[in-house]
């Protein structure tokens, strides 16, 4: 009878715990919009490899406007980057803090993606859910993901390669949320004036450069042009993302190799279009031999040759 009463309570309490976890899907739209609406200021840890770096964040709107300051705490005092932007707008920084997961990616993510909640933890000092993200296939890492139960703001990520050696850990040490907009500016101080990060929203597909080959799941995001005549393109699966530049270059050799950073893979190769040679590199969250096979399926759409090995 004893036995029995505590397998009762067992099951009774893993149907409690079931009951609790929310809907990964869900877990993931709400992380998507905390991300875009919340205002909020806290200090977090970016690890990767051996390197641990330490930063401040201050994030807020104002009218149609958001502003983000990312001060490093280690390293040459004072350093900081400042962008504004319009409300909605996607800036090519500060992708640790503002998930590229949007809403309308969601819902295809169980498509390429296994997603479990795994229980709960605390993370600077707040309640959040635990999600593991374990892909479906080889050409992307995994996720672990606490998010914030409250609010639903991403509060640590840790990306893991095939075999869960751990790549990178981004995680909040202290946060606060919705604190005053006007004590937010006054700790943030004088601020750049029409200084912009926004992705082009207008076309959807790039308008100069066309890639032969996409890893499934992963759709145009933007583009923009750089200074010196660089293009950049850039794609995502909702969770995982990767950036082509292209740069036209003059007399230079040929340069062709991959690194890593963390999570991050990089390949660096060369093409000719109209007999202007560029020079192409992939940036992501992706593994080495997918940016390596993104990079060499590249054309120009108005004709070029692909990418010399």
């Amino acid at each position: 009878m004893g036995r029995l009463l505590a397998c009762l309570v067992l099951l009774s309490a893993g149907w409690m715990a079931q009951a609790d976890s929310p809907d990964p899907l869900n877990l993931l739209q709400n992380m998507a919009r905390a991300g875009q609406d919340l205002n909020y200021r806290g200090s977090f840890t970016y690890e990767h490899r051996n390197a641990m770096e330490s930063f401040r964040v201050y994030r807020w709107s104002e009218g149609d406007q958001v502003y983000e300051r990312l001060e490093y705490l280690n390293g040459p005092a004072g350093a900081a980057q400042q962008l504004g932007g319009p409300a909605g707008c996607q800036t090519t920084g500060y992708r640790l803090l503002n998930s590229d997961v949007s809403p309308e990616a969601v819902a295809r993510l169980d498509r390429y993606y296994q997603l479990t909640v795994r229980g709960s933890d605390r993370v600077a000092g707040r309640e959040a859910h635990i999600l593991e993200v374990r892909p479906r296939d080889q050409l992307r890492y995994g996720y672990l993901l606490g998010v914030d139960r409250a609010t639903g703001l991403l509060l640590k990520a840790l990306l893991v390669d095939e075999q869960q050696r751990l790549l990178e850990r981004f995680q909040f040490v202290d946060l606060e949320i919705n604190p005053d907009a006007e004590r937010l500016k006054e700790d943030v101080g004088s601020w750049p004036e029409s200084r912009s990060d926004c992705m082009d929203p207008e076309a959807d597909q790039p308008t100069r450069w066309s890639l032969g080959w996409l890893p499934p799941g992963f759709a145009y995001s933007g583009e923009k042009r750089l200074p010196n005549g660089i293009d950049m393109l850039m794609y995502t699966d909702g969770l995982a993302s990767f950036s082509v530049f292209l740069q036209p270059v003059a007399n230079s050799p040929e340069v062709e190799g991959r690194a890593h950073r963390g999570a991050t893979s990089a390949y660096m190769g060369q093409l000719t279009a109209n007999s202007q040679p560029y020079r192409v590199t992939v940036v992501g969250e992706i593994p080495g031999d997918v940016a390596e096979q993104l990079a060499r399926g590249i054309t120009a759409l108005h004709g070029a040759s692909e990418v010399q090995p």
